[in-house]
């Protein structure tokens, strides 16, 4: 098939703005990509150029340019398929925030706030969490899995195509249950100290009720606490980048 100059062009065109809307859409929800403090110029600039880059190597993408209904249709259907990647990708990692707040309550630092790099305000050790896993996110190419993952959406979500909607729901509530699951892993030996440390607090004010157990009790469970937070660190990165790995199966 011999197509003039001209239409070539703005075929081309109109395949690089459709990769160029999903990817754009899921740079602004996505860890690290869209981020409060990385400026929306930057995230804009670097989805275009890495459409720019995909464009060629994505399936099933139109072979004509459609009417004004049609990109309207076209458009709307690409900014959602790019939404639920970056809401998925965010839901995971908002396990580290989570878990964060809940070991923060259970240590005696839940008083302690910073602005994090989610979107809103958490807890400073849910904050130190979550730039440590992005940061470990970016050092074993997560991000590169992303991007594979976008083109390989082409395959289940054609360009110009809204999604299953079932499908989508189904992916998204998977999303939220394997959050909400490791946030309770990563959260788990927190609360395993607290409650034994208020039940050895409770025993000690039976035995002895003049003593202030909680004057003395308040420095302990905060030391204990950093500890081990300083000992399961490690395993706490881990976990998150497996969920990671894991949340590109919910793409599929």
């Amino acid at each position: 098939m011999e197509l003039p100059l001209s239409t070539w062009m703005t075929i081309e065109i109109w395949r690089t703005a459709l990769v160029f809307l999903r990817i754009g859409t899921t740079f602004m929800l996505l860890p690290g990509f869209g981020e409060p403090a990385v400026p929306v110029r930057v995230r804009l600039l670097t989805a275009l150029a890495v459409a720019f880059s995909c464009a060629q190597a994505t399936p099933n993408m139109p072979v004509e340019v459609p009417g004004a209904w049609g990109m309207v249709f076209a458009i709307a259907a690409e900014m959602v398929a790019g939404g639920l990647i970056g809401t998925i990708a965010r839901t995971i990692v908002a396990a580290s925030l989570m878990a964060g707040s809940v070991i923060g309550l259970n240590i005696g630092l839940a008083n302690v706030f910073a602005l994090g790099l989610g979107p809103d305000q958490s807890a400073a050790i849910g904050a130190a969490i979550y730039i440590g896993l992005a940061a470990a996110l970016f050092a074993l190419s997560g991000h590169h899995a992303v991007l594979h993952a976008i083109v390989d959406s082409y395959a289940v979500v054609p360009a110009g195509h809204f999604l299953d909607i079932a499908a989508g729901a189904r992916a998204v509530t998977l999303a939220g249950v394997q959050s909400f699951r490791l946030a309770g892993q990563l959260a788990m030996p927190f609360l395993l100290l607290a409650l034994a440390f208020n039940v050895s607090l409770a025993m000690m004010n039976r035995a002895l009720p003049a003593l202030p157990v909680f004057m003395l009790a308040s420095p302990a469970i905060v030391a204990a606490g950093l500890y081990l937070l300083a000992a399961t660190a490690p395993g706490l990165i881990d976990q998150g980048t497996l969920a990671w790995d894991e949340m590109l199966k919910l793409l599929y």
